[in-house]
């Protein structure tokens, strides 16, 4: 896959879809790569050029030393816009990426056509649990979060079955490196937007998982409240990867939306 060296960072990215369609940025999760959306891909590229990437210290992107902002995570989605000479898309973003699609539509609304925000949080206070994971991946290593990272991520009937994309969350989450997925939890821990989502005048979608305990419904309601206009949906059953659990329904959802 190509790399882009932007920003002081090599980030891996990937087209799919039809040259002369439309642009829709893909955004990940924590401790998530561009494999996250793989189920997504078959239906958005009929409609849309997908393009999708690893945050930098994720999969096969390269993790500059210390921690990072969300001004930095988010840069680095716009630098690759530029890089790859996309001068307006539509973002969808799951956590994370919700919070990079928030922030994109604050900071620089003439790049962004609507915005989709999954599973994610304006402001993800108090701080406190966010340093505590910091200090556990540096003592342990990644695998020393994989189980907790596995709760929040997937509803408990979703961990009872035999899915193999269990295994792909593991999987994507030993892939991080322990500083550069540190320095990404720096930039969440100490990310306030809340105030900011009033000057975001981009059509938007907010997608909240019913059992997601990461990212409660509470906080999308809070999104939906403060961007006007915005429209709210819940995918019952589901928990924070909500396009892993039911890929059919959020693909809809997300569709549904875009294609209005």
């Amino acid at each position: 896959m190509p790399l882009a060296d932007i920003n002081g960072t090599e980030i891996n990215y990937q087209w799919d879809g039809d040259e002369r369609s439309p642009v829709l940025v893909l955004s990940n999760s924590l401790t998530t790569d561009l494999r996250l959306w793989d189920e997504q891909i078959p239906a958005f590229t009929k409609h849309f050029r997908v393009l999708r990437y690893d945050n930098r210290g994720h999969g096969k992107s390269s993790s500059p030393s210390g921690e990072y902002t969300l001004d930095d995570i988010a840069n680095d989605a716009l630098s690759l816009m530029d890089y790859l000479g996309v001068s307006k898309a539509c973002l969808c973003g799951i956590s994370l990426g919700g919070m990079v699609g928030m922030w994109l539509g604050i900071h620089e609304p003439s790049r962004v056509d609507k915005l989709v925000l999954c599973n994610t949080s304006s402001d993800a206070s108090p701080p406190d649990p966010w340093q505590v994971r910091i200090d556990t991946v540096k003592a342990g290593g990644m695998a020393a979060i994989g189980e907790a990272v596995s709760v929040r991520f997937l509803s408990e009937n979703f961990r009872g079955s035999v899915s193999p994309k269990i295994e792909l969350v593991n999987s994507m989450l030993l892939t991080c490196d322990v500083e550069g997925y540190a320095g990404c939890c720096a930039a969440v821990r100490d990310m306030r937007l809340t105030n900011k989502l009033k000057s975001i005048n981009s059509s938007t979608m907010v997608i909240a998982g019913e059992l997601d305990p990461a990212t409660p419904v509470s906080h999308s309601e809070l999104i939906n409240k403060h961007i006007i206009g915005s429209e709210l949906a819940v995918i019952r059953g589901v928990a924070h990867l909500s396009n892993l659990e039911k890929p059919e329904e959020f693909n809809e959802t997300v569709l549904g939306f875009l294609l209005r």
